[in-house]
């Protein structure tokens, strides 16, 4: 019994554990960070088994002679739908929370967030883009910390959904580099026809 007693303590501090871990591992929402944020969100709301209610049209109160099957899911979703309230607006910035339209419905609230960042995410993504395209090494510096830097903005671009993929990159960063490194960019090229055989 006691033993018993003891696993049971064991698995309440994990879980309580992880559930702390899983709230603090989301990052508070500034706008940049939208992607990231929506993806740790989701994840922390799973995890709680209240992510349903970003998803399920909500429910109505029920009425006084509803079925206790009817009342319980009712206050299932009302608890999830107050905790998830409660996470995001925890996860936000007071700037951004400001900016979002108020109200008791997660899903909505969730939704209203996701489009006051859809217009500025595809402002990022246009930017990062540029900068991809338009970066030059300038021979200050190393070589690798300007590849880095080049690999930094795919990443970027990756956590905003747009497809980077290692061929793109290298292409990039081959088109990046000046006159000096000719026979780099021809070496690669020569590797690249034989590769596809072209």
């Amino acid at each position: 019994m006691m033993e018993q007693s003891g696993q049971l303590t064991a698995l309440a501090c994990k879980c309580l554990y992880i559930h702390r871990l899983n709230h603090n591992s989301i990052k508070t929402l500034t706008g940049s960070n939208y992607s990231k944020w929506k993806q740790d969100l989701e994840i922390s709301l799973g995890f709680l088994d209240y992510n349903f209610v970003l998803k399920e049209k909500p429910l109505q109160v029920p009425d006084a002679d509803a079925s206790v099957e009817t009342k319980t899911k009712f206050a299932k979703w009302e608890k999830a739908n107050k905790m998830a309230m409660l996470i995001m607006q925890r996860a936000m910035a007071s700037s951004v929370k400001g900016s979002i339209p108020k109200s008791e419905n997660a899903k909505q609230y969730y939704e209203a967030i996701a489009q006051r960042f859809k217009e500025s995410e595809k402002a990022v993504k246009s930017t990062l883009l540029n900068q991809l395209i338009d970066m030059k090494y300038d021979g200050q510096g190393c070589v690798r910390a300007h590849i880095m830097n080049l690999i930094d903005i795919g990443t970027k671009l990756q956590e905003l959904d747009m497809t980077v993929d290692e061929d793109m990159m290298v292409h990039f960063a081959l088109n990046s580099l000046p006159k000096e490194f000719k026979s780099l960019k021809e070496t690669y090229t020569a590797l690249l026809r034989r590769r596809t055989g072209l």
